[in-house]
């Protein structure tokens, strides 16, 4: 999602933001949000690294084999032990009221100011960048039927979720981290410009983020590599014109399509880069399997990808892969298991990318990286 309340530039956010009686009532989810997945997950935490069981089940998994099935069944192992733990039952509940109440409590209160924040969305501004929509597009099932993150209609089902994330959600809960993957107290935005710094290179002419959503990747690589083209697509029109909206206030020159990652149309070898962030545990396998042969072709060789992405199971605890799994069921994740089980660098591979790295940059694996290269052009290849 997209936020423009943090560090945006002059002129890129309202002077206005929620009432009084919205505000506080976004703030104590906030609060509930630090608290649970602070003082409690520490306790709930520590009653599983104590009991006899959590103890074998640690040693196991630091030592144990790696393959998918042997760390699913450990994953699957600890739920037990972790749900027979009150406190962690009880930290669960709460994060997951505060995943719904987030829309229960805020879309009530971006409806108090809907006047002007559409009135915001819809007013003049300098053209910069682009926006392409094609409505002929029609997203996959699994995409249109999935109310992702407990969004009730999914990612277009509300036409103020960019004042949502931005003024309610982001602000006021997410802040505080302590979701999903996020360490508590975790800043999501040096979270993204960390991992653009992942890109080895400084001379990029263009850049691609396939799945791109609104513009807080581009934001940040363009704070990195100010003088690249910058380009993308996504399914969601909403996402897309939310995020070429902001954009075009912050002066971000921004080539945005309503594309299927999978199937971009973009001309063979005509991006030096390519970046993701977040999306990878979003597709089945098979399209992430899709979509990294679509940036192998569409990538100049010697071109460089970086992944950003929930960490695997197997490179984190096992007390905290069974957080990680928790938002499969709960939190509309659909894939988020699949995604922790995966080798993104093995599936890079197998789409014929070489020199492949993974490797975590923040605590509990989060930010975790997978970079690799488009090998060069045989005519190119030192002897």
């Amino acid at each position: 999602m997209t936020f423009f309340t943090n560090a945006a530039p002059t002129g890129a956010q309202p002077a206005f933001g929620l009432t009084q009686n919205g505000r506080a009532g976004m703030q104590m989810l906030g609060s509930i949000q630090k608290f649970s997945s602070t003082k409690m997950r520490e306790a709930a935490r520590t009653c599983f690294d104590e009991s006899e069981a959590g103890q074998a089940l640690i040693a196991e998994h630091r030592q144990g084999n790696a393959e998918r099935a042997a760390v699913h069944d450990r994953v699957k192992r600890a739920k037990t032990i972790a749900y027979s733990d009150p406190m962690f039952r009880l930290e669960r509940f709460l994060q997951r009221h505060v995943a719904e109440e987030n829309f229960n409590r805020g879309i009530p209160a971006v409806e108090e100011r809907r006047a002007m924040f559409t009135g915001f969305i819809a007013a003049d501004r300098e053209a910069v960048g682009s926006l392409e929509l094609d409505p002929a597009i029609e997203a996959p099932a699994y995409h249109a039927q999935t109310e992702w993150h407990l969004e009730p209609g999914g990612w277009d089902g509300y036409d103020l979720y960019g004042p949502l994330f931005a003024f309610a959600v982001g602000p006021h809960v997410f802040r505080h981290g302590g979701y999903a993957a996020v360490g508590a107290g975790a800043d999501i935005t040096a979270q993204r410009v960390a991992a653009v710094r992942q890109l080895p290179r400084n001379d990029y002419a263009r850049i691609y983020e396939p799945g791109c959503g609104g513009v807080s990747t581009f934001r940040a690589i363009a704070t990195v590599h100010p003088e690249a083209e910058l380009a993308g697509c996504d399914l969601s029109p909403l996402l897309l014109r939310n995020g070429h909206m902001l954009a075009e206030r912050q002066g971000l020159k921004v080539e945005l399509k309503q594309r299927d990652a999978t199937a971009t149309g973009e001309p063979d070898e005509s991006v030096d880069a390519v970046v993701t962030y977040a999306l990878h545990h979003e597709l089945p396998p098979k399209e992430n399997a899709a979509l990294f042969r679509e940036m192998f072709r569409i990538m100049k060789p010697g071109g460089d990808i970086v992944l950003s992405d929930p960490p695997p199971f197997r490179a984190v605890d096992i007390f905290h892969a069974v957080i990680l799994e928790w938002d499969t069921d709960h939190r509309e994740e659909p894939f988020f298991t699949a995604s922790c089980l995966a080798d993104w660098g093995e599936e890079l591979e197998k789409a014929g990318f070489t020199d492949v790295e993974a490797y975590a940059i923040g605590p509990d694996g989060y930010p975790w990286i997978t970079r690799a290269r488009k090998p060069d052009a045989p005519a190119n290849r030192p002897v």
